[in-house]
Parts: structure tokens; C-alpha cells; sequence
């Protein structure tokens, strides 16, 4: 019973890290996403600026915009994806803690059972058995 509380603790600790792996990812996305929106706009604020050289690159800029908003649009779904994965990873672990825990209980009672029964067979052997 000892050793397979030690392999499921084992296995624990190793989703616990996965999980915080596919969180981790989740927020990296969200940073990317963000920067993304940033950029595009600065970029909508430089075409609507009259001051700068507006006819010159308003084609490079909206080909600019339009790539930003394409990525974006795949980083949306990254992270939707990403964030499915991160639950389920969550999830797993949640139920690996409860499988620890029972299996703890379990453990736990089976020792007060076995030390019950000793005490109980000390005392049936004899009356001169004391308590410690």
C-alpha cells in the first residue's frame, strides 16, 4: 500500500507540472494576443495621424494590418485550444489528489485496524499487559 501511495504522490507531482506547463502557455498566448492588439493600433493610430506621409504607405500598412489581424485570429484559437488542454490537465490532477487522499484514508485505517488488533490480542493473552 506504501509504495503505491508513493507512485500515485509520483504521478501527482507529475501532472501537477503539466498543468502548470499548459497554464503557462495559456498565458504566453494571452501576452502575444496583446502585444498583437497593440501593434495593430499603433498602426491604425499612424494612418489616422494626417501628419505623417499618409498616401505613401497606406497600402504597406493595411497589408500590415490585415497580417496582424489574420495572426491574431490564429492566436484566438491557440489559446481557446491551449485552454481546453489546460483544464483538462487540471482536472486530471484533481482526480489523481483524490485517488492520493482515499488511498491515504484507506491506509491510514487499515494501520488502526492492525493496532487495534494487537492490542486487542496483548490484552487477551493476559492481564499483566500494560499500556505504554
Amino acid at each position: 500500500m506504501k509504495q503505491r501511495i508513493r507512485k500515485i504522490d509520483r504521478i501527482l507531482k507529475v501532472q501537477e507540472r503539466l498543468k502548470q506547463e499548459a497554464e503557462l502557455k495559456v498565458s504566453l498566448l494571452e501576452r502575444e494576443a496583446v502585444e498583437l492588439r497593440t501593434a495593430q493600433e499603433a498602426i491604425i493610430h499612424s494612418m489616422n495621424d494626417h501628419e505623417t506621409l499618409h498616401g505613401l504607405f497606406v497600402d504597406v500598412a493595411a497589408k500590415r494590418l490585415q497580417a496582424l489581424s489574420a495572426q491574431e485570429g490564429h492566436v484566438e484559437k491557440a489559446k481557446v485550444a491551449q485552454k481546453a488542454v489546460a483544464l483538462d490537465k487540471a482536472m486530471q490532477a484533481k482526480r489523481t489528489e483524490k485517488m492520493l487522499t482515499n488511498l491515504k484514508g484507506q491506509d491510514r485505517r487499515e494501520t488502526e485496524k492492525k493496532d487495534l488488533a494487537a492490542i486487542l490480542e496483548t490484552l487477551a493473552k493476559g492481564s499483566r499487559a500494560s499500556f505504554p
